[in-house]
């Protein structure tokens, strides 16, 4: 009867340890390629010009990437909706990043962290078993004890204890589970960058999480996005460096078809007027703050400061900005002769005093 009973708590601590072992397994990798992804996403933060400076210096090199590619549908993304483009910016960045990257750099990184995350749960499987012998607990202690242990970044689905009440050798439990944890730890360091950057946590999201967690209120007039750092900057108006042609948000003089090549500094700064809204009713540029809170929620500096990037981008894609808008650069909007004059390294030398 004793042998009996030994063989079926044996062989019952046999398959409830494979049974752990398969709800750890998810979570094991899941922890690995976080951790990775952390890793990887921090190198980058110190490597990468674009992500190892403030907001500002991140729009720099975003600017300077969409220049160099001219690619048309890229800057109205960007302009029609800044963090869409912005997200597509780093997810490019790190596809590149990761692509560049050592095959036996990663597998080091990786092994590193295979093994720090199952010395964790060896460290949670001896202490549990220590624990649950020293209290003469049963299986369902066990398993609450082991939960408790392995802490919040490794978790297992809940589990019945029902039908393994049987098992009272714990020792004979953790070497079991050792076997599986073997088995698990190799895959697990045979994991790949493209598994790594497809978990919750890779090294995209970290940096979408970290980088855009902005402000991503745009200007009234040109839709320039707020380089304020703080998402919720309450106490402090928007504002941005630099500003650019209204035009090329598809701005036009009311009652033409002409697109506006005026630049918000400098109108702000004339005793023209505008229309803040669908109304006939018009408001001096120098006191645009009154014309409504969105317009008294922004700072915008009265200078004649005009972005060379922005005069070459008008110039440049003219056409297709007409075409996009189905309105014209004429008339009152008639492109100034001295914008053609910017070439593209200019512009993105522009991007310098940023």
């Amino acid at each position: 009867i004793i042998f009996q009973s030994f063989c079926k708590g044996s062989s019952s601590a046999v398959l409830f340890g494979e049974m752990m072992c398969k709800k750890l397994k998810a979570s094991a990798v899941a922890a690995v390629c976080n951790k990775t992804g952390a890793y990887i996403a921090e190198e980058m933060r110190c490597r990468i010009p674009a992500f190892n400076g403030n907001r500002v210096n991140l729009e720099k090199h975003f600017l300077k990437s969409m220049a160099e590619k001219e690619d048309f549908n890229s800057f109205i993304t960007y302009i029609k909706d800044p963090r869409k483009q912005l997200e597509a910016f780093i997810k490019e960045e790190v596809e590149r990043y990761l692509s560049t990257m050592e095959n036996s750099e990663t597998q080091k990184i990786i092994r590193k962290n295979t093994e720090d995350i199952r010395g964790a749960i060896g460290q949670a499987l001896f202490e549990t078993t220590k624990d649950v012998k020293k209290k003469g607990g049963d299986i369902e202690m066990w398993v609450k004890e082991f939960s408790t242990k392995l802490g919040k970044s490794l978790t297992i689905d809940s589990i019945t204890c029902q039908d393994f009440k049987d098992i009272n050798d714990f020792d004979f439990l953790k070497e079991e589970m050792e076997k599986g944890l073997n088995i698990i730890t190799e895959e697990m360091s045979n994991l790949s960058l493209i598994e790594v950057n497809k978990c919750r946590q890779s090294p995209e999201q970290i940096l979408i999480d970290q980088l855009c967690n902005c402000c991503w209120e745009i200007c009234p007039f040109c839709s320039t996005v707020c380089t304020n750092t703080v998402k919720d900057h309450s106490s402090d108006k928007h504002s941005a460096l630099f500003h650019r042609p209204r035009g090329v948000n598809g701005v036009h003089y009311t009652g033409t078809d002409q697109l506006s090549t005026e630049f918000c500094t400098t109108a702000v700064a004339s005793d023209g007027s505008f229309y803040p809204d669908d109304s006939d009713r018009t408001v001096l540029w120098k006191e645009y703050a009154t014309a409504g809170e969105r317009f008294a929620a922004w700072s915008i500096t009265p200078d004649n400061s005009m972005l060379p990037y922005w005069k070459w981008f008008v110039c440049h894609f003219q056409e297709k900005l007409e075409e996009y808008y189905r309105k014209k650069f004429h008339g009152n909007g008639e492109i100034p002769q001295q914008w053609t004059m910017c070439s593209k390294e200019e512009a993105i030398k522009s991007l310098d005093a940023m």
